[in-house]
């Protein structure tokens, strides 16, 4: 259909296109573009008198004589002989449609448009009248948007597709009906929508500088002005470009609106192919089913049911030890699980686990002994990351002294045993832990200049491989000791099945690593691929 032009300089005298010879009609048109009427197209038997041209008529076009539909022409040209079989139902008819909607007068502009310059196929709509001359303006009725994108950047991706968005509840796109009698649109539009996404098929290089029209998009007639107007710029690397506008003009019937825009490659932003999901311990964030921890008689509803009173001691984490299971499931979320390893004969924190807590001191000297084994080094009441409440803090260590019985090192896994990649979590040290780096205890010297402690997370996928082993640094000398929460990119594991969790360092009673092994962590953030 009508392929737009920018005025483009065309020879005075041009031939016209027509149908295969022999074939009878009762009119025939031609049909060009004066520059002198911006937003129409003069049709007439005459020669066009100008040199420019603001469209062009493209093969397979045709137009509407009343409801007589015209031979579509068989060429791009800029002078169109449309033909009409019908004999004297066509002459006098007086009314001439483009791209009219089967013998509806009206336009369908759809909401999916292919950015190949042409027009009509995507729901451009005119119409006319015949003068006394049988000559006539084809005055466009649809609006038009044209996009002037260029860049200056090396190494651009090609532009795939533009999609703009106006407020909810303007239709930009669908059918609407054009009452010629009154020479106004209808006010009611049949499946209409806000949004036009114009695809490149296969792809283009944005200019460095303007060099005449790039791209354009047919728009139903709509008051815009002073509404939101988004504009998405989609790239072949799959980056994109946003940017928001508040036009000062409504789309009106024939007219224009020019965006003007540069985009630079550091401003792409590439899309992430997942969604992250967060595990964050909050008892607003609960989806999992209600289950009972039966050795201890506990109901847990919600996160902070799994918090222990006493810190050291207390029924859950301690309770029938030979028997229970301390065990959560972030079920419909993150579906990360953990269980109480199986160490020393038993399932009691004391062989290591990941207990939920929401205890919290920066009193590291009164509130930092083995008591207090479940509390952070943080404000009381909002320990956890971002100063929510509930946090989990990890027990259990593994070394390769004879005194070190621990079997199962305590670890995450997903419950329904899909790989997926862990990308990050939030640590932070115990109070206990602190107290000990700081001042030492029976068990422990404190940290001095050489000494370390860190944490080592190894991933493993569905058969038990191992994907890789990471390291978390909670202490290097006693100048740099974790005191806030610190984000620990975990992806380089890969995709896993379960990661567990050791801590080992640099101190040594004679017995094996001798600093407490804690260690608090928080919203924990996983890949789901979408």
């Amino acid at each position: 259909m009508k392929r737009l032009f920018v005025l483009i300089a065309v020879a005075a005298t041009v031939a016209a296109c027509s149908e295969s010879e022999g074939l009878e009609t009762a009119s025939v048109f031609t049909v060009t573009g004066y520059s002198d009427v911006e937003t129409g197209t003069r049709t007439s038997f005459g020669t066009p008198d100008t040199e420019k041209i603001p469209y062009k008529w493209t093969s397979g076009d045709y137009i509407w004589l009343g409801n007589n539909k015209s031979k579509p022409i068989s060429s791009d040209c800029t002078l169109a002989n449309f033909q009409f079989e019908g004999g004297t139902a066509v002459v006098g008819t007086g009314h001439i449609f483009y791209n009219m909607t089967g013998t509806n007068k009206t336009a369908k502009v759809l909401a999916t448009q292919t950015a190949d310059g042409n027009l009509g196929n995507d729901g451009d709509f005119g119409y006319a009248v015949l003068d006394e001359f049988n000559s006539f303006y084809l005055s466009h009725k649809t609006s038009y948007v044209w996009f002037n994108t260029t860049t200056h950047s090396e190494g651009m991706p090609k532009l795939n597709s533009i999609t703009m968005t106006v407020a909810e509840g303007i239709s930009i796109a669908g059918e609407r009906m054009f009452d010629f009698q009154s020479g106004e649109w209808e006010a009611s539009v049949v499946d209409g929508s806000n949004c036009i996404t114009l695809n490149f098929t296969d792809g283009i290089a944005l200019q460095s500088s303007y060099e005449g029209v790039m791209a354009a998009m047919v728009c139903l007639p709509a008051e815009v002005s002073g509404t939101d107007l988004t504009v998405t710029y989609t790239f072949s690397d799959g980056s994109t470009y946003t940017e928001k506008k508040t036009p000062s003009k409504d789309f009106t019937t024939g007219n224009t609106i020019r965006i003007s825009t540069e985009i630079a490659k550091e401003d792409l932003v590439k899309e992430a192919a997942y969604d992250l999901r967060i595990l964050t311990f909050e008892d607003a964030d609960a989806k999992f089913s209600p289950y009972t921890l039966d050795y201890a008689g506990a109901e847990i509803t919600t996160w902070s049911d799994l918090i222990d009173d006493p810190e050291y001691g207390g029924p859950l984490c301690y309770g029938d030890y030979m028997s229970c299971e301390y065990t959560w499931y972030d079920e419909g979320n993150t579906e990360l699980t953990h269980t109480f390893p199986y160490n020393f004969g038993c399932y009691c924190y004391w062989g290591g686990g990941h207990a939920i807590s929401n205890y919290a001191s920066t009193d590291y000297v009164n509130f930092g002994t083995y008591e207090n084994q479940l509390r952070v080094y943080g404000e009381e009441g909002a320990g956890g990351h971002n100063g929510s409440p509930n946090f989990c803090m990890h027990f259990g260590y593994k070394d390769n002294t004879p005194w070190n019985g621990t079997e199962f090192l305590p670890a995450i896994s997903f419950a329904d045993g899909e790989a997926r990649v862990i990308d990050h979590m939030y640590v932070n040290n115990s109070a206990y832990a602190i107290n000990c780096y700081m001042n030492g205890n029976g068990l422990t010297a404190n940290i001095g200049e050489e000494d370390w402690v860190k944490i080592l997370a190894t991933g493993y996928d569905a058969d038990g491989n191992e994907t890789g082993t990471l390291e978390f640094y909670l202490v290097n000398g006693p100048d740099n000791i974790i005191t806030e929460w610190a984000k620990w990119d975990l992806s380089g594991l890969g995709k896993v099945v379960s990661v567990e969790f050791n801590i080992t360092g640099s101190s040594d009673n004679g017995y094996g690593y001798s600093q407490p092994a804690y260690f608090a962590y928080d919203d924990v953030a996983v890949r789901f691929e979408k």
